[in-house]
């Protein structure tokens, strides 16, 4: 079975090029446009890897991790943002993978496939 992904970006034409690529790399890739879209379907199917964006208006990807993880304790998270230098320092602080924007698509794939072997067997 191939391992699912949940995309979440604000900015259309990013989260359509990350759902790409992370399909051709073969990964299953669901995708929401907020933190509230993410949730639902956080609720209604099991994903391996949140890949979220921190800067989602609203709800940010920080709360949104927090409740993925409520309902996905297993969840890998991977955050993103355009905003480096503060959010690098608070993923590194909690031992989340962050990548900061713009990021080289094969780099994403690559902290995703370290993402899912870091974590534990579900």
């Amino acid at each position: 079975m191939r391992e699912r992904v949940l995309v979440v970006e604000d900015e259309l034409i990013i989260g359509e090029i990350a759902t790409e690529v992370l399909r051709d790399a073969g990964y299953e890739v669901f995708t929401a446009a907020s933190a509230e879209e993410a949730e639902i379907i956080l609720r209604e199917m099991s994903v391996d890897v949140l890949f979220t964006d921190i800067d989602l208006g609203g709800q940010d990807g920080f709360e949104l991790a927090q409740a993925a993880l409520s309902l996905q304790p297993l969840v890998s998270i991977v955050l993103t943002s355009g905003r480096s230098r503060i959010c690098h320092g608070m993923c590194e602080k909690v031992g989340v993978p962050f990548l900061a924007k713009p990021y080289r698509l094969t780099e994403m794939v690559e902290t995703i496939d370290r993402a899912l072997k870091a974590a534990p067997p579900q």
